[in-house]
């Protein structure tokens, strides 16, 4: 008699228990491991305590909607048994590039080394073949995922309908303000046919209802006002520790959180170890100029508040967002450093935040397959669906300028804030 497979499962509170069997050398690698202790939401426990679910929680739960979409799959013939083995691999392993606090320091790798964690991602692998073959699999043939030769890549990345999307969405939403999106019924529906990800037709209202999920998703969480300045925060005490400190690049993405938040507490420079401590006790400057576009500037508008709202138009917001004096944390020192002058306020008392990038409001398309064999776009059937996620996207646009609650009065000043709107436009110019 057969001895029994030795079943390895990993509970999950969305999923159960997910079977990893087939996959415990790629678990049990340290890239994967150091995963545990990388907030997937970056510094957004800040305010969503529950918010403390790691890129290590995900990418177990991209693993297990993958091996469900595979199994499906498998059986509609899209793909073969080592497509869904490949695919559900690089679920796993999809975020292994990500450095400390998730996306929140991005912009500082990209600026000083050129490289996210998406890049990143292909470097690590290529020292882990021993894992991936251990598996059985084709280290070449794995690799093709991570550098998006293999179209089957979208089944986990697709904007829309990848199952790492479907994960995060759902997890993060759920650890945030207590409810999912409901996508099981367009998962079930979700095709692979001629290269491309689409979806029944049946499913349309299903993902019409996701994009709009995605949308109050930016809302409340994730450019949720006081998470954008702790966000921003984050990224500028980093980039000043790394340039004093002269950290490697290797050094920066093997990080796990609290070895960051260790350096930067025990930094040579009181002003970086300062301003984490305001950081962990959650003392954070405060908005106290805001520009938006001008018809939306009045939904900011508070009384209470020292804060100034200042009315620009789409046009000059759309330069800001592209613009290169905003879009890099060094350019963005210099501004800061300028608007301390304008204000006569001590160094190191202003942060900057500048607009999110646009894309992220720039709904991608969802193919959709006709039951008489055709094919066609949801903007098809939804022009005014999609004019609307987009409008949604401006009205939350804006350029913040924040200070310690010690100086806000005098940063709102009136006629201080709109010496600083001139000067953050003529950068634009």
């Amino acid at each position: 008699m057969a001895k029994p497979k030795n079943i390895k499962l990993i509970y999950d509170p969305l999923w159960g228990p997910i079977d990893v069997t087939e996959f415990i050398p790629m678990i049990d690698t340290p890239q994967f491991q150091a995963l545990g202790f990388k907030y997937q939401l970056g510094v957004t426990n800040l305010l969503f305590p529950a918010a403390s679910h790691t890129r290590k929680e995900h990418s177990l739960g991209a693993l297990k909607r993958t091996q469900v979409l595979t199994d499906r799959w498998l059986e509609k013939g899209f793909v073969n048994k080592q497509d869904t083995k490949l695919m559900n691999a690089y679920a796993l392993w999809h975020d292994i590039g990500h450095g400390p606090f998730s996306h929140v320091i991005e912009a500082v790798t990209q600026e000083i080394w050129g490289r996210n964690h998406d890049e990143n991602g292909a470097i690590i692998i290529n020292k882990l073949q021993k894992a991936v073959e251990a598996v059985d699999m084709e280290f070449g043939e794995f690799k093709k995922f991570f550098t998006r030769e293999n179209p089957l890549y979208l089944a986990i990345h697709d904007k829309n309908l990848g199952t790492e999307k479907l994960d995060y969405l759902s997890r993060d939403a759920y650890y945030t303000i207590g409810e999912t999106p409901g996508v099981e019924y367009l998962a079930q529906h979700t095709y692979f046919i001629k290269n491309q990800l689409m979806i029944d037709e049946k499913a349309i209202d299903n993902a019409k209802t996701l994009q709009d999920f995605y949308i109050k998703m930016f809302k409340t969480v994730y450019l949720r006002k006081n998470s954008s300045i702790a966000a921003r925060l984050m990224q500028k005490i980093m980039y000043d520790l790394i340039m004093l400190e002269k950290i490697k690049e290797d050094e920066v993405w093997a990080m796990r959180d609290f070895e960051a938040l260790w350096r930067l507490l025990n930094s040579k420079s009181k002003e970086i170890s300062d301003m984490t401590e305001n950081f962990l006790n959650r003392n954070l400057p405060k908005s106290s100029i805001a520009l938006k576009i001008d018809r939306f500037a009045d939904m900011e508008k508070r009384v209470d508040k020292a804060q100034t709202i200042l009315p620009i138009t789409e046009n000059e917001m759309n330069v800001l967002s592209s613009s290169n004096p905003l879009s890099k944390p060094s350019e963005l020192k210099k501004r800061e450093e300028e608007i301390e002058k304008i204000a006569k306020l001590p160094q190191n008392s202003v942060l900057v935040i500048p607009p999110s990038s646009p894309e992220r409001f720039v709904p991608q398309d969802i193919s959709i397959y006709v039951q008489d064999g055709g094919t066609a776009k949801l903007s098809d059937y939804f022009k005014n669906h999609y004019l609307s996620l987009i409008e949604e996207g401006k009205s939350y646009a804006v350029v913040r300028v924040c200070t310690f609650k010690e100086h806000r009065e005098k940063l709102s000043n009136p006629k201080t804030a709109q010496e600083i709107k001139e000067y953050l436009l003529s950068l634009a110019n």
